[in-house]
């Protein structure tokens, strides 16, 4: 069972952070490659102070996939 709508985000591979679909360049890290297939989102606001954010090794606000790949 997926935890998102189909279509309403799509997934860095490099980075997992979470854009619009249609995005060509991830606003996070620049990775060029995404994908579909994700489940869990964390919205991080304050990545220098978060433990989530340094378990999922994330440094700059957004939205990230907990985890890529089949869902």
């Amino acid at each position: 069972m997926s935890s998102r709508k189909k279509g309403v985000f799509i997934a860095c591979k490099k980075c997992k952070a979470l854009s619009e679909p249609g995005t060509q360049v991830c606003p996070v890290c620049g990775g060029t490659e995404f994908t579909e297939e994700w489940s869990g989102m964390v919205i991080i606001i304050d990545p220098e102070n978060s433990q989530i954010a340094k378990i999922l090794g994330v440094n700059k606000p957004g939205r990230y996939a907990i985890k890529l790949g089949s869902t």
